[in-house]
């Protein structure tokens, strides 16, 4: 580049890199060298007055500097003294300069500068650099605020400032402001007429930040554009009936219905465009969702809300994985194709929660992440300005809601709730920059809110200064309506006649209800094909078959290189097919994956660590010790119908749990599968398994197969890499809501796995939780010989073969301490101690166990081995049903660790000393 070239383009490229520029001026100034040649010639030609710059050779370099500083602060800084405070306007000690004055700067002498100097955006239009800042200053302090500054990517930064600088003002034609008007003016309504004839039903009132419903409405109205038929929306409980009632078109019957405790679904849409799935227990009107078609909006189009609980912000990933799996095509491919135009992710947060709840980091954390990403989340804060009753200086330690999202590079706006027009600005660039970025965009919708936390509540009580200030103000239909009378786009009595249109259809509508018909069945019985449970089925697979599998999965391509350690294991997995070798755990999972997608299904395997496996023992994805390239055999063998994908998750068990629920609940013919690297990392997405996995069938009819893979037995690696917490997924156990197994067989895992595929997608599909092993991946009594495979089916207990007339002593255990124990007897046999392994805990398989019971006539004891302190694991829940079906004069016993807060040793070798007086107590008679 020539130096008279690069002093040509020098003003437009300040850009936001001002303040660096003026940092090497003022090291210019002290040492001329310790800048690059073309800086040394820009500056001094400046200083001389030489400069090529148009209109500028003649200025005084101390003003040019001047009004570069402004013009930085102006967009790193005007966000704190624009207008996006409906009310309650915080105080702020920065004492951000941002006027002329503070630069010493005039009218006069500005209005001798071009305009191209302040911004090349406005040298076209605006005669000059005060015409330039006067806008500037209208754009970044007006009722949109721009936080843009923070973004690394410079091409994303760039773009966005001569987005936000190069738009004048939107042109609202008199169709679009009435159209906004009546949308408002419905929102409102809505809220109103329940508030009068439901006095203090709770409803979560939008009102403060009505501007929500119409800017969801011009986002779909965008997407629609862009070919989008899918927005996916999740969010709590802040303006959720309205969200139902506007953006899903759920009938004002239905909604009107609820809040009467009658029947809702005598009003649902005959023409099947509006979906709304009820569990046999139900949940509160704030927590359903739905899903819509509709061509309101142009093309036909689906609008989902997902179920949500009371944890806030926790449906977020869940939502993301639906997304995911609409985008994806698995059928047909090898491995998933992704389009993000397929549909859209809407996320809507609490102000409080928005920086309150780590879900949100570690949702953010996926957005860009190859097996996660989405093409960027819409997220709209609807920011009330207060959480239940805690001001922002006690709920966050930022100065905005928003400020954790910097965090993750995304482009963040504030935009005023009241200002109507303003927020349909902010959705559209909003929208432009996730369908050129593909990456997520933050909205914080600055309004209040009408009443306290529920209409209920009293704020004034907690929240004074706040509500002396909201009580006396206007609600937006009349704002705006208002504004368009004052503006002759229409009149007082055209304004007045839509709101009385909208009160008229909610009056109409609650008149057609029947209020005789109250609900009142409290037996709430579960379907019958969910209180059926699994049939036993066949799901062994040909031995030819599952050899030629074996040797596409051990094909990998011409000059690949596998690390020789794992090669000769890989070369392993040929040996049961070519001698007597054993099919391990790893090996029997990828046997099981292969044929599952040859049927059909398609596999998503994800986990901390999962593509090799926490313990080396999958290796699903393999790569080049030569070069690093990375090939998986799953999405290279022959017959496949569906397609194969694994990934390495983030260090991240709540949003990763919730998104894999989500991808399974749009793709239930997918066998979706997330592992832990430990069992008891569980723990961190406890409400996911608490408030969706376990309980959606029977509160919002919400159907999930996913399976999750938790390693657990106690091999004394302490307390936290010992325990997956069975107790907790036993204690949530009940009617029929998922499968709970620890297994002591790999062909019994191979079964279990095309069992589970087998009922993906039909009403009797439910979750799968297994403890899975972590020495037993290598223990050979766990690994079985080809022909385990090749027939039969899942089996809920193993029971070897014993003599009926000897045995006295029945013992009953899972998973590791059953191997344990088999491999003691083994060394001492004894025909009065037969051992039974439960493999599947829940469902508890009663008739399978009552028959061996019933079956030994001289049996005097049954004992239940567990690993776990007597407090945890299966004890408390397998108990009572042992003692159901025991004979009457069989003694009942407990072996195990006793009452523990902990559940495990530290010390590896007290470990091995417990756990060998577990076994020897178990097994003395």
């Amino acid at each position: 580049m020539t130096k008279g070239k690069n002093l040509e383009e020098a003003p437009p490229r300040f850009g936001t890199n001002l303040g660096i520029l003026l940092e090497m001026f003022d090291e210019y100034q002290n040492d001329p060298s310790s800048v690059s040649d073309e800086l040394q010639v820009l500056f001094s030609n400046i200083q001389s007055g030489n400069s090529n710059l148009k209109g500028v050779s003649n200025a005084d370099a101390t003003v040019v500097k001047n009004l570069m500083r402004l013009v930085d602060n102006i967009r790193q800084y005007g966000h704190l003294k624009a207008d996006i405070y409906p009310l309650y306007k915080p105080k702020r000690d920065q004492q951000i300069k941002l006027t002329l004055d503070d630069f010493n700067l005039t009218e006069e002498v500005l209005k001798q500068l071009p305009a191209s100097l302040v911004s090349d955006h406005y040298g076209e239009r605006l005669s000059n650099a005060f015409d330039a800042i006067t806008e500037m200053q209208k754009t970044y302090q007006g009722p949109i605020a721009y936080e843009v500054s923070h973004i690394n990517n410079t091409e994303e930064r760039e773009w966005l400032k001569t987005t936000i600088e190069s738009n004048v003002k939107r042109d609202f034609s008199t169709e679009e402001r009435i159209e906004l008007l009546k949308s408002v003016a419905r929102v409102e309504g809505f809220e109103k007429y329940i508030h009068k004839n439901f006095v203090g039903a709770k409803r979560f009132s939008i009102e403060g930040v009505d501007a929500l419903v119409p800017m969801l409405e011009q986002i779909i109205k965008i997407s629609n554009e862009n070919n989008i038929h899918d927005i996916e929306i999740g969010m709590a409980h802040r303006g959720r009936l309205n969200v139902l009632t506007h953006i899903l078109e759920k009938p004002y019957e239905m909604m009107l219905s609820e809040f009467m405790h009658t029947d809702p679904m005598k009003f649902l849409p005959e023409d099947g465009s509006l979906v709304v799935t009820k569990g046999w227990t139900g949940d509160v009107k704030y927590h359903l969702g739905g899903t819509k078609i509709t061509e309101r909006f142009g093309n036909k189009q689906m609008i989902s809300l997902a179920n949500n609980p009371s944890h806030l912000e926790i449906v977020a990933p869940v939502v993301l994985g639906k997304t995911r799996a609409v985008q994806e095509v698995t059928e047909g491919v090898n491995k998933p194709v992704q389009d993000f135009n397929k549909a859209l992710a809407i996320l809507i947060h609490g102000d409080a929660a928005f920086p309150g709840q780590g879900i949100n980091f570690e949702s953010m954390n996926l957005s860009n992440l190859d097996g996660y990403s989405v093409g960027g989340s819409i997220h709209i804060i609807t920011n009330n300005r207060v959480g239940f009753t805690t001001e922002p200086y006690d709920s966050r330690s930022t100065t905005y809601a928003t400020d954790v999202a910097k965090g993750y590079d995304l482009p963040i706006i504030h935009v005023n709730a009241d200002d109507l027009e303003a927020c349909i600005e902010a959705v559209e660039l909003a929208m432009q920059y996730r369908q050129k970025f593909n990456k997520d965009f933050v909205i914080d919708l600055v309004g209040y809110r009408r009443y306290g936390h529920n209409e209920m509540d009293e704020p004034t009580v907690t929240n004074p200064m706040l509500y002396k200030e909201v009580k006396g103000h206007p609600s937006i239909e009349l704002l705006y309506g208002k504004s368009l009378v004052e503006a002759s786009v229409i009149t007082e009595q055209e304004m007045n006649a839509i709101f009385e249109e909208v009160n008229e259809k909610l009056r109409q509508a609650h008149d057609r209800i029947d209020k005789s018909t109250v609900n009142t069945d409290s037996d709430m019985r579960m379907p019958q094909t969910v209180e059926t449970g699994y049939d036993k089925i066949d799901t062994g697979v040909s031995i030819e078959r599952l050899k030629t599998l074996n040797d596409n999965m051990l094909t990998t391509p011409e000059g690949f290189t596998v690390f020789n350690k794992l090669q000769k294991i890989l070369e392993r997995r040929n040996d049961p097919f070519t001698k007597d070798g054993l099919v391990d755990w790893g090996h029997a999972e990828l046997l099981a994956y292969g044929t599952i997608i040859q049927d059909g299904n398609p596999v998503r395997h994800t986990g901390q660590d999962a593509e090799r496996g926490t313990f080396a023992h999958r290796h699903a994805l393999l790569h080049d010790v030569e070069n690093g390239a990375q090939y998986v055999p799953l999405q290279n063998i022959e017959g496949a119908k569906s397609s194969f994908d694994i990934h390495n998750s983030p260090l991240s068990e709540a949003a990763v749990v919730g998104f894999e629920y989500g991808y399974n609940l749009h793709n239930n013919q997918a066998l979706a599968v997330w592992e832990a690297q430990y069992g008891d990392f569980a723990n961190m997405a406890q409400m996911i398994f608490d408030n969706f996995i376990s309980s959606a069938e029977a509160k919002w009819g919400e159907k999930s197969g996913l399976t999750v893979l938790l390693p657990h037995a106690f091999e004394g690696q302490g307390p936290e890499h010992s325990s997956a917490r069975l107790e907790r997924f036993l204690q949530l156990a009940a009617e029929n809501n998922w499968t709970v197994a620890n297994l002591t067989s790999s062909a019994n895992y191979f079964h279990l796995l095309r069992r589970q595929a087998h009922y993906l997608g039909s009403d009797k599909m439910r979750p799968l939780i297994i403890m899975s092993p972590k020495s037993l991946l290598r223990n050979s009594f766990v690994s079985d010989t080809i022909d385990k495979f090749t027939e039969g089916g899942f089996k809920a207990i193993i029971s070897d073969q014993y003599k009926k007339t000897k045995v006295k002593k029945l013992l009953i255990a899972s998973g590791k301490v059953a191997v344990d124990l088999m491999t003691e007897l083994s060394k001492n046999p004894n025909d009065e101690i037969h051992v039974i392994r439960l493999e599947q805990i829940y469902p508890f398989p009663k008739e399978d166990i009552k028959a061996i019971i019933d079956d030994i006539k001289g049996l005097s004891e049954i004992g239940f081995v567990q690993e776990e302190p007597q407090n945890q694991g299966s004890w408390h829940y397998i108990y009572p049903l042992l003692n159901e079906i025991k004979p009457e004069k069989v003694k009942l016993s407990y072996y195990g660790r006793p009452h523990r807060a902990a559940p495990a040793e530290g010390d590896n070798e007290i470990h091995k000393i417990v756990q060998s007086k577990l076994i020897s107590e178990a097994l003395n008679i």
